[in-house]
């Protein structure tokens, strides 16, 4: 029973009520016009001065037009796709043809640069200073930004004087937000503001971080577990998970991504832990601890501790 009220559900009612309306009146209106037939025949009724048959003749194709007239009416008073369809065709064909063009070109052109996508190294910017400070520091900004990505092959540079008042309002709402941060530094991070095609126009945006602590000294910041230390082969795997977890769990905290994927361990100490991990028989954990207090502004440092588990 649920399978066949689902079946139900997902009828398209519409198209078929209409079809049941157009029937309907189209057999009322044939009724009616094979009466009148019926009746102009027996009595012998003329119009203009025509003789009775051609008379009946008119009277039927009469009717036969006004069935069609009715059924279009029914169709168009009920439904709107009807409405739309009939009188404007052309302009549907139209959008059609665009959106058609338009998805070709994005589906054969490459994204030269995707929304979000860092553009420069972030910068840092002070929140104590006044609005009118700020939003000077973030005109300047893009201004370089602008420039120099005014040579990109395939891509629309900004004109000469990139500040144009649409960016000078962008420009002032993120002043507004880093002026909100006070005491707080902010990280400014100038990044693609959306996908950018081959033939389009650069767009710049900026991303705003709070430069806050992330982690204090000795704080951990994330482990994994070893299931041999002896096999090299799993200790290798569970080092590059542990640096791909820590890098996600930097940018949970707040930090730009673009500085979360540049974590520093020195070879030396990942050597070490090798090291250890090999030397413990069983199961080991790889834990990553800060080695002093470090902000979101970066860098990402950590320092390993390896244990056996169980012992």
């Amino acid at each position: 029973m649920i399978a066949i009220a689902a079946t139900f559900a997902e009828i398209a009612w519409g198209p078929i009520l209409i079809i049941l309306a157009s029937v309907i009146v189209a057999g009322a209106i044939a009724y009616i016009g094979d009466r009148v037939g019926h009746l102009v025949g027996r009595r012998r009724m003329t119009i203009f001065g025509l003789r009775p048959k051609y008379t009946s003749t008119i009277f039927a194709v009469g009717f036969g037009m006004l069935i069609a007239m009715a059924v279009i009416a029914v169709g168009l008073s009920i439904s709107y796709d009807a409405r739309l369809a009939l009188f404007s065709l052309n302009k549907l064909n139209d959008q059609i043809a665009a959106l058609t063009r338009e998805r070709d070109r994005e589906l054969q052109d490459p994204v030269i640069y995707f929304s979000g996508q860092p553009l420069t190294q972030p910068v840092i910017i002070s929140s104590s200073g006044t609005q009118a400070g700020i939003e000077g520091q973030l005109s300047a900004l893009f201004v370089d930004v602008a420039n120099l990505y005014r040579s990109v092959p395939g891509v629309r540079p900004y004109p000469k004087n990139p500040l144009s008042p649409e960016v000078k309002t962008s420009i002032s709402r993120a002043a507004a937000g880093i002026k909100a941060l006070n005491p707080t530094p902010a990280i400014v991070v100038p990044v693609a503001g959306q996908n950018i095609f081959r033939d389009t126009a650069m767009s710049i945006s900026f991303a705003v971080f709070k430069d806050e602590l992330i982690y204090r000294k000795g704080e951990p910041m994330g482990s994994v577990a070893v299931s041999d230390g002896k096999d090299t082969g799993k200790d290798q795997a569970a080092l590059i998970q542990l640096e791909t977890s820590l890098q996600r769990n930097a940018e949970d905290h707040g930090m730009p991504n673009m500085i979360a994927d540049n974590l520093t361990t020195t070879e030396q100490e990942s050597a070490a832990s090798l090291q250890q991990l090999t030397s413990i028989g069983g199961p080991a954990l790889i834990k990553a601890v800060a080695p002093y207090d470090i902000y979101a502004h970066g860098p990402l440092v950590t320092m390993l501790v390896v244990s056996p588990i169980g012992r």
